[in-house]
């Protein structure tokens, strides 16, 4: 589904979306994909998949492209969609896999190759390792796509856990010297 954020909460990523058929959604920043908290605005386009129920709730909340598709080709690579499968553990090198699945194309699987000990020399958890990888391919399937793509391969490097640091919010800086308190007491 698609939908524009309709409110979002004070100081977090969370808040309501407006979906395309009316229905006002609630998500929270569970429900986005990581490297997307940071672009959060109200009026953003954006998909999600519901999880439906008495209070429906929004998931793997994802920014569109501000970009309006005109021609037919557009409408079929914004319809595009990369879903992460898994990955693979060989030594130090993990294989994330993911596919690609375009309506009336075949699907393709691609594989992002990630060294680990990055993660361990920039002190980001492995569980960030999706996530970027994701928006790795998803960057590099804009600059060099095309229906017949022979490159299914690209490894997170060095450069791209540099760029992805760099974006991150800056910590809030703490309010106040901590108190201390000393216990008086009468001899």
């Amino acid at each position: 589904m698609t939908g524009t954020i309709k409110s979002l909460g004070a100081g977090s990523s969370s808040g309501f979306i407006m979906a395309e058929n009316g229905l006002n959604v609630c998500f929270y920043s569970s429900a986005l994909l990581a490297y997307d908290a940071n672009t959060l605005a109200v009026g953003q386009l954006v998909s999600f998949d519901l999880d439906g129920g008495r209070f429906p709730k929004a998931l793997n909340v994802c920014v569109q492209r501000s970009r309006q598709a005109t021609s037919v080709e557009d409408k079929r690579l914004e319809s595009t969609r990369l879903r992460y499968l898994g990955f693979e553990q060989q030594g130090s090198l993990r294989y994330y896999q993911f596919e690609r699945n375009a309506p009336g194309e075949e699907r393709k699987a691609f594989t992002v190759i990630t060294d680990m000990t990055l993660f361990a020399k920039h002190h980001v958890g492995i569980q960030e390792g999706p996530a970027l990888c994701l928006h790795l391919l998803a960057t590099e399937l804009d600059v060099v796509d095309s229906p017949v793509r022979t490159r299914c391969q690209c490894s997170l490097s060095d450069r791209e856990m540099q760029a992805y640091l760099a974006s991150r919010p800056v910590p809030r800086a703490k309010r106040g010297p901590k108190r201390t308190f000393h216990a008086t007491g009468a001899a």
